[in-house]
């Protein structure tokens, strides 16, 4: 509950420097709420020829529990020191902080190719290509399918490769040499 609030204020933090390469709008406002990222954009509305203000949800921190689910993950492993934990654990969310950075910039993205509501139907922004659209698109819903349980899994599955490596030989018995019988 506290954590969700400082990650939106980060990840606003992180987009106000970038909202002249990312918005096509001028005047774009980006806002933190609670736990949750807003864009605030004007856009001509084509068929009354007015501005509309429309407000675009970024990120919900309530949503996210990509980092929780990876916590509990680590926490619950059993044969891990409290070192080799805190540590996995600091890797874990420093690469799952990543893939919530990158979602949020293609959220950006998406929330500019969407169709917006306008009357009895709704509109496309002017510019917007239907390649760009379709890719954002793709990739928005996959960052919210699988960026919230299957990445964090991965990096979970990824932890234990590197954690548990391989078996460990066991040391030779030096009462057998070779297939010489046992002495007893």
């Amino acid at each position: 509950m506290v954590i969700a609030p400082a990650y939106a204020h980060m990840l606003a933090i992180l987009g106000r420097p970038l909202i002249p390469v990312l918005e096509t709008r001028p005047g774009t406002i980006y806002s933190v709420e609670g736990a949750k990222v807003y864009a605030r954009r004007s856009i001509p509305d084509p068929g009354t020829r007015r501005t509309a203000t429309f407000k675009f949800e970024l990120w919900r921190g309530y949503a996210s529990y990509d980092l929780i689910l990876l916590a509990a993950l680590i926490l619950a492993t059993p044969g891990w020191s409290l070192r080799q934990r805190s540590r996995l654990l600091g890797l874990g969310l420093g690469l799952l902080t990543l893939s919530e950075i990158a979602f949020f910039l293609v959220t950006v993205e998406y929330s500019q190719v969407r169709p917006l509501p306008a009357g009895a139907g709704s509109f496309l922004p002017a510019s917007v290509s239907r390649p760009r659209q379709v890719l954002f698109t793709w990739l928005y819903y996959f960052f919210q399918i699988m960026g919230r349980g299957l990445f964090p899994l991965l990096v979970y599955l990824g932890m234990l490769g590197i954690a548990w490596g391989p078996p460990a030989r066991p040391a030779p018995d030096s009462t057998l040499r070779g297939n010489a019988p046992l002495e007893r």
